[in-house]
């Protein structure tokens, strides 16, 4: 069973950036809903692989060697590696927890610092969130999730730009905000903290930033008069201003620019399709049952070993 958890697990997490090329013609926002679920049942099912794999040796270790007994049986009896191979797991599945929560803690600190205080500048408050115009002459455009839900412009890009770039920059964020991308950004870093040495994750953690990028930008097209053509140009124009950190929504760094500008002066990608919703059951059933099988070996665990503390009491 472990040797099962911990392949299907790590066939997760390098999939998407192994074959990102395969998935270059779909919407964005298909794309980053495929890769997050791919990245957080990934992560999720390798922690629990190795705690299962550390389990018995640890209990062992603990001197309660009836409870190891059970969870031996339960894992069919082979834990590979033996007494060093159950450490070693313990230790990998420890630093993996503190990497991955290490991550998802500085991205909410960057957001929270990001976030503009009434007495900095006054925000307008709208239905689902504040647009706040910071005073100055930088011009920087970004989005903060939570609550409450921020979209901060600096008074460089009201007063710098032409009236449909800032309409075009205004919905990008807003697309941001109301999308919860936040998250999105805070599963990356969970995933680029842990694994992120790896070449195919790095990869897809890229890809999946990227994708929440051109979420914003198909999705804003919609809401401006001149469509894509209206956020590129705004795109280019904002592009001055430098990078923007990437624990935050916004117009990113000048690779990510240029990939942007030249998907936005291509066709627009595919929406909806029927072979899409045949993918997203296949990968709904296939999330379903890896999630359950998880559970199922957990709760029949903690279950054995409950069951015999009673008799051994």
């Amino acid at each position: 069973m472990i040797p099962w958890f911990l392949l299907g697990g790590v066939t997760l997490l390098f999939g998407p950036g192994l074959f990102a090329m395969s998935l270059e013609r779909l919407h964005p926002a298909h794309r980053a809903r495929f890769l997050g679920v791919a990245f957080l049942t990934g992560l999720f099912v390798v922690e629990a692989g190795l705690v299962l794999w550390a389990a018995p040796v640890m209990l062992d270790l603990a001197g309660m060697t009836d409870l190891a007994a059970v969870c031996r049986r339960m894992l069919g009896g082979f834990v590979p590696g033996g007494t060093a191979g159950g450490v070693g797991a313990a230790v990998a599945a420890t630093g993996l927890a503190v990497a991955a929560g290490f991550g998802v803690l500085q991205v909410r600190r960057a957001q929270r610092s990001f976030r503009v205080e009434s007495i900095v500048a006054v925000a307008q408050h709208r239905d689902d969130h504040d647009l706040v115009v910071l005073p100055s002459s930088r011009p920087l455009a970004y989005s903060v999730g939570g609550a409450p839900r921020q979209i901060v412009l600096t008074s460089g890009v009201v007063d710098g730009l032409p009236p449909a770039c800032v309409e075009a920059i205004t919905a990008h964020e807003m697309v941001h905000v109301r999308c919860g991308h936040h998250r999105y950004l805070s599963l990356a870093a969970a995933v680029d903290a842990a694994f992120g040495w790896v070449p195919p994750v790095a990869a897809g953690v890229r890809d999946l930033r990227l994708s929440l990028e051109r979420w914003a930008d198909e999705d804003a097209s919609l809401m401006v008069p001149q469509g894509r053509e209206c956020v590129r140009r705004a795109l280019l124009e904002a592009a001055m201003a430098g990078a923007v950190p990437t624990e935050v929504t916004g117009f990113g760094d000048p690779d990510m620019v240029a990939r942007r500008v030249i998907a936005l002066g291509d066709r627009p990608p595919t929406r909806f399709s029927g072979w899409l919703a045949v993918a997203y059951l296949v990968v709904g059933a296939g999330v379903v049952v890896t999630w359950a099988t998880v559970g199922w070996a957990a709760r029949m665990s903690v279950l054995a070993m409950v069951g015999t503390g009673r008799c051994l009491l």
